[in-house]
């Protein structure tokens, strides 16, 4: 499939289309012949390099693909500095591309590649750790680029492990499921398609040393061999590199002393079709085969030797030392398998001439030196010597990364498991203060409820208290108020008609409890809002107070005490709202407070504009009595004092003074608010009671 891999994540509108389109153009012949002429992809590349450095300088996402692609055409001609140095300048890359982070992850797994080659399986699987970790490769969107990372994610993840490292065969059967899944998903075009399938096909025939599943692992490997070579079918898809990889994996397959004759017998259907359809497609002249029988292992031997030479004549047709020296050393072991010493002495010494540089693939020149040294090929014992030495420093370097790998592998484990315990902490922690916190605020509005219970509870108690100070203040007031009048009746001297008054007097004591009683209870007194003048008030209280005033002079109650106190109302042309009823029983309250408490003197009512808000009437009564101290003052109008109706206790003593309080409340309720009663007295000098109560503006 053809495709355009520059510029697929964004759009570059800055640049000219039609230039733009000339250099993908460049880029995309490059890349398609990454494999099968490397030497074709390195010229295309640098002539899209070329022209982007000329025509297109801000086209960042264009250059990064050449530079990859050049890369990429040096590490299939095992030209390992170049293809590093270009992995270099693309991770030192800070120009403002689209394709950036994964042309990066490109230039590293490439890296990852080199490091397989020269056995640093260390530093192969850090960077293949790394970029698992980050989570690039999760990217789900359908760009080009991205599956084409995940692509040489898999193929350098599988070629470690069954290369470089012995992996279990749980682990390496999870990459292998993981890898089919996402067969499907990632396509970039054909040769990454083959690629994709070798790997998956290496990866299975690895896992056959497993015995219980190794005839369904030997079929799945099978199969995708099968499907690379359907892929190269067609002249536009047909490639040497790819097909001489297949052949030399049927070549492994084919020799390896793990698979069994019931698993070849198992897939002997599949075995046959392909090599039909390899001389049929391909023209390779294969042993005429129609059914696989005994004995297997000389047919599969030289089946393998076949494929293995094929194989090898055709990766000589690519300038890649590593392919070719695999291929011979492959090649020269085959043929020893088969007897044929001759043969391999002349693929092995081949080898010598198709070394990479030294250092590039020590695994693979290891083989070399000890097929040489198996099949006889030292013509002196200096040559001997020198394989051997060469032998014995490659497998201690290649011991020597394995351990690496296998303490870096742990270290990571370590970490991984701590990590995951510390996610396991933190989830837990986050757990619970999640259920602190809901408990908290279930405590909160447990808390909150049971406040709000409590102060009802409290007010409730409050009142009930109230109400029983008042039941016990009636019981006292009603036998204070009405023990001066007793007294009076009790006198067979008292004239007609000051025993009427005196009656009348008690009648209107005893009207005032009952209201004062209907007070006390929630439901019980109503307040009635009308406009009554204050003077009507004064005259109707003054009419109901009885006085030793009001006796004509010289009149005296045999055994009583004679007072001197002058009762005064001072005329007023002020209206208040409220209800007149109340503020006469207020009034009334207040005055005998301040008589029973004045010896001597004059108690006066008073009443004018309150100066500091003339929305309301200061009404006053001023005694001369004896007046209280500070601490009497706070006892005032309080319910939760000690009842104590003599004289000698105070003014505060009586509770005349709650229905007082009772009735300014009820009046700031229903009126205007701001009414109030309060008391100002010097001891031995007098007190005086004010209310404030709404003025008729």
């Amino acid at each position: 499939m053809l495709f355009l891999l520059s510029g697929c994540g964004q759009r570059h509108d800055s640049i000219d289309p039609l230039l733009r389109s000339r250099a993908d153009a460049l880029n995309k012949v490059s890349f398609t012949a990454r494999y099968n002429d490397a030497a074709r992809s390195e010229t295309y590349a640098r002539k899209a390099l070329s022209f982007i450095n000329d025509s297109l300088s801000e086209y960042h996402d264009g250059r990064l693909r050449a530079w990859n692609n050049l890369a990429m055409s040096f590490f299939n001609r095992s030209m390992h500095d170049s293809a590093s140095l270009y992995v270099d300048t693309i991770l030192a890359y800070q120009g403002r591309a689209a394709n950036r982070e994964m042309e990066q992850m490109l230039a590293l797994l490439l890296r990852a590649r080199l490091l397989q080659r020269q056995c640093d399986i260390a530093g192969c699987y850090q960077i293949l750790y790394d970029i698992e970790q980050s989570g690039l490769l999760g990217d789900n969107n359908d760009n080009i680029l991205v599956s084409l990372a995940k692509s040489e994610f898999f193929i350098a993840t599988t070629t470690l492990n069954y290369h470089y490292r012995n992996k279990s065969q749980y682990e390496q059967a999870e990459l292998m499921v993981k890898m089919e899944q996402l067969h499907e998903q990632i396509h970039c075009d054909y040769a990454e398609d083959m690629s994709f399938n070798y790997a998956i096909a290496y990866g299975y025939y690895a896992l056959c040393s497993d015995t219980l599943h190794q005839s369904e692992y030997l079929a799945k490997a099978l199969h995708y061999c099968g499907e690379n070579l359907r892929l190269l079918d067609s002249p536009t898809r047909y490639s040497t590199y790819h097909l001489a990889n297949t052949y030399q994996l049927l070549g492994f397959m084919l020799r390896s002393r793990h698979i069994s004759d019931k698993s070849w017998q198992d897939n002997s259907h599949e075995l046959v079709s392909m090599c039909n359809y390899i001389t049929d497609v391909f023209g390779f002249e294969l042993l005429p085969i129609t059914t696989i029988d005994a004995p297997l292992a000389d047919l599969n031997t030289r089946l393998s030797l076949a494929f293995h030479r094929e194989a090898t004549a055709l990766f000589f047709l690519h300038n890649d030392p590593y392919q070719r020296l695999g291929a011979v050393v492959s090649t020269g072991r085959c043929s020893m398998l088969v007897g044929d010493t001759a043969t391999a002495r002349d693929y092995l010494v081949e080898g010598l001439s198709v070394l990479p540089a030294p250092g590039l693939a020590p695994k693979l020149e290891a083989m070399l030196y000890e097929g040489l040294l198996v099949a006889g090929c030292a013509e002196n014992q200096s040559d001997v010597c020198r394989w051997t030495s060469s032998l014995v420093r490659l497998n201690d370097f290649i011991k020597q990364n394995e351990r690496a790998d296998f303490i870096l592998q742990q270290e990571l484990n370590r970490t991984y498991r701590s990590s995951i315990v510390r996610l396991v902490i933190a989830v837990a922690l986050a757990a619970l203060a999640a259920a602190l916190l809901v408990t908290l605020l279930m405590l909160r509005r447990r808390t909150q409820a049971l406040q709000l219970e409590t102060a009802r509870l409290q007010e409730s108690q409050r009142r009930d208290v109230e109400r029983i100070a008042n039941v016990e203040t009636c019981l006292s007031v009603l036998r204070h108020d009405i023990t001066p009048f007793v007294s009076y009746l009790q006198n067979n001297n008292l004239p007609a008609e000051l025993r009427n008054e005196v009656t009348g007097q008690l009648i209107r004591t005893f009207e005032n409890i009952k209201n004062w009683t209907k007070l006390s209870i929630p439901s019980g007194l109503q307040f009635r809002k009308t406009t009554v003048p204050l003077q009507t008030i004064f005259d109707n209280v003054s009419r109901s107070i009885m006085t030793p005033h009001n006796y004509t002079e010289g009149d005296a109650v045999a055994g009583e005490t004679t007072f001197h106190v002058k009762l005064i109302f001072s005329p007023t042309d002020i209206s208040v709202v409220g209800d007149s009823q109340l503020i006469e029983i207020m009034l009334r309250n207040l005055v005998n407070n301040a008589l029973q408490h004045t010896e001597h003197g004059s108690v006066t009512v008073t009443a004018e504009s309150f100066a500091d808000d003339v929305r309301f009437a200061l009404v006053s009564v001023a005694d001369t009595g004896c007046g209280m101290d500070a601490e009497q003052i706070g006892s005032l109008f309080r319910s939760d004092k000690k009842i104590n109706a003599t004289p000698e206790a105070g003014y505060g003593s009586g509770f005349g003074l709650i229905l007082c309080r009772y009735i300014i409340k009820l009046h700031d309720d229903n009126t205007l608010r701001g009414c109030r009663i309060w008391a100002e007295s010097v001891l031995d000098g007098g007190s005086v009671f004010h209310f404030l109560i709404a003025k008729d503006i």
